[in-house]
């Protein structure tokens, strides 16, 4: 995608009709199972040992941090190590972290999210808006969303959704994130903030999300299994299964 201000009607019909997919090949799979291995690891990490020092487990961290839509939060850990590293190192660490996530992010979503049994979201209006917009300065978004505070993985969402070339993904990730990280580890050299501050952030993050997700998760299994139940009422007692459907 070339950032322009006029996007003509062609371009966005073809960011929102590209290219499908029947199934999730072995590699959608492979890179889900390393994300999923990896943040399973980094937990049991951190309850070991929140403390550690080293530049590679930084890196190690910043992956389940800033893969999918994570439940990691990165700045407390750069703020405490800025309290002990050098700056550019750790800055650097983190970044190589996001840039493994950001290749198992664009090899997982990019299929899942243009799927054939998924793609109707890109018929509703907040997305047809969404991405509208996104298209005028696609790596321009990308660099100010993953700069600033603001929430990414919408951003990330858009991406994915038009196919957005890996590199261009990957280049953006680099230029707002080094910078990003490199003001969080000074702030943490700056101030002296207490490691059970920031270790009680961490907690309070991560709970947030859970508080979350989990009822959303559950409310989705239910869902799940009441679709199923009636499929297989409907199956066998089709009329009775077609009474249940329109209560």
């Amino acid at each position: 995608m070339v950032d322009s201000v006029q996007v003509p009607a062609e371009a966005l019909t073809a960011a929102r009709e590209g290219r499908t997919y029947d199934r999730l090949g072995a590699r959608v799979w492979i890179a889900g199972a390393i994300m999923l291995l990896v943040g399973l690891v980094t937990t049991y990490l951190i309850l070991q040992d929140f403390s550690s020092e080293s530049y590679i487990y930084l890196a190690f961290y910043a992956i389940p941090a800033n893969a999918a839509i994570s439940v990691f939060p990165h700045e407390p850990v750069l703020i405490y190590f800025g309290q002990f590293a050098n700056l550019w190192l750790a800055a650097l660490a983190a970044t190589v972290g996001t840039i493994a996530a950001g290749y198992l992010d664009h090899t997982v979503f990019v299929p899942i999210l243009n799927h054939k049994t998924l793609v109707s979201y890109k018929d509703r209006v907040l997305y047809r808006r969404a991405i509208d917009y996104f298209l005028r300065y696609p790596f321009a978004t990308l660099i100010v969303a993953g700069f600033t505070p603001i929430p990414f993985f919408p951003f990330k969402f858009l991406s994915f959704s038009i196919h957005y070339p890996l590199r261009k993904y990957l280049a953006a990730l680099v230029i707002a994130r080094y910078p990003r990280y490199f003001l969080l580890a000074l702030l943490g050299k700056v101030v002296h903030i207490p490691n059970w501050i920031l270790f009680g952030t961490f907690l309070v993050v991560i709970n947030l999300y859970l508080v979350k997700a989990v009822p959303a998760v559950l409310g989705r299994i239910r869902e799940r299994k009441a679709r199923r139940a009636a499929d297989a009422l409907e199956a066998t007692w089709p009329d009775v299964g077609q009474a249940e459907a329109s209560q």
